[in-house]
């Protein structure tokens, strides 16, 4: 985490969130699975050249998946059809926009996605910035799944710190998952296509202040490896409790607690954490799969619209990548100043 400096300026808060979700289930996505027979383009050889380093690295996970688990082989997930990664952050974004009134426009776009654009001539940060008519030039931040958001969350928070001018942030998350990659990591795991949106600003208006932020990025022992790495449970709970330290909370204090989207295993270890009050976890109707960087926004975007939050009142939210990474954040909601 970067290291803060007391401003007078407003702190900055998340104002709105949107998420775009597509409608379509499959149980068998053939389309964006690299295991089955599929209908050849142009540019697909194109992709299959570039990325061809993926292909060797199935062969690699192949062996490590071991017997077929129905419960993943059968499992719903989300497949988009038609939009775009950079359609769908950018439907994403307008749904922000469009869902609240008198929204400032954002000074700097900050672009979070595992998975590529399929037109390597298109960049999805690039076509953000000019549809939305962003002030200053927009970067994307990847490889780290769904801590990717925690990272642009943490880098916005450092900016706007560093820089007064700086009033309003645009984060976007998108995954869509074409060939050559594949939809599954691991034995648990299909990843899902679909894109969610938070706005950071000064301006007054109610929202999650960050008041804690922890980020753990595990050295590990193959790290150009795509096999996965499973979540080391220690790690979880030291970003936890830093995070927790950080905000001068207690975890008695948090009035919901949102897990990453992972196996039951590591979510029966957060019992160890014997202050956590384990009532409070809300799971909510979670979509069918992993959307990756964009799972921590949209479940953002699901809560807040599900709960209406009171000032003042706490959410503990934390993400896992593929290999032992793990972000923990504590949001307090704050009413618009007076």
């Amino acid at each position: 985490m970067f290291p803060r400096t007391e401003s007078r300026v407003p702190a900055p808060r998340i104002v709105a969130t949107a998420q775009y979700i597509p409608f379509a289930r499959s149980a068998h996505p053939t389309r964006t699975d690299v295991s089955a027979p599929l209908r050849r383009r142009p540019l697909d050889s194109v992709m299959q050249a570039v990325y061809g380093d993926t292909l060797r690295w199935r062969d690699e996970c192949e062996p490590r998946r071991g017997p077929k688990t129905p419960s993943l082989s059968d499992e719903l997930v989300v497949a988009e059809s038609n939009l775009s990664l950079s359609d769908m952050a950018l439907r994403a974004a307008r749904l922000l926009y469009d869902g609240a009134s008198q929204l400032p426009r954002p000074d700097q776009i900050i672009v979070c996605s595992t998975s590529f654009e399929h037109d390597l001539t298109l960049s999805c940060a690039g076509r953000l910035h000019n549809e939305l008519a962003s002030r200053r030039p927009p970067f994307a931040i990847g490889q780290l799944q769904d801590v990717s958001f925690a990272t642009a969350l943490d880098l916005t928070l450092a900016m706007m710190d560093a820089d007064t001018e700086l009033n309003t942030v645009l984060i976007v998350a998108a995954e869509r998952w074409l060939p050559p990659f594949s939809r599954h990591v691991g034995l648990h795991t299909l990843l899902a296509d679909g894109a969610a949106a938070a706005l950071v600003t000064r301006h007054p208006a109610p929202g999650w202040r960050v008041r804690g932020l922890t980020i753990c990025t595990p050295a590990m022992h193959n790290s150009s490896s795509v096999i996965a790495t499973p979540v080391d449970s220690a790690t979880l709970m030291g970003a936890i409790d830093k995070a927790l330290a950080r905000a001068a909370c207690q975890a008695t204090q948090m009035d919901w607690i949102v897990p990453a989207k992972t196996d039951n295993g590591l979510l029966r270890s957060i019992r160890m954490h014997g202050d956590l009050p384990l009532e409070r976890i809300w799971l909510g109707d979670d979509t069918p799969g992993h959307l990756c960087a964009a799972h921590t926004p949209a479940r953002l975007d699901s809560l807040t619209r599900a709960v209406s939050p009171r000032d003042g009142q706490h959410l503990l939210i934390w993400s896992t990548g593929f290999h032992g990474q793990v972000a923990c954040a504590i949001l307090q909601f704050c009413e618009a100043p007076s």
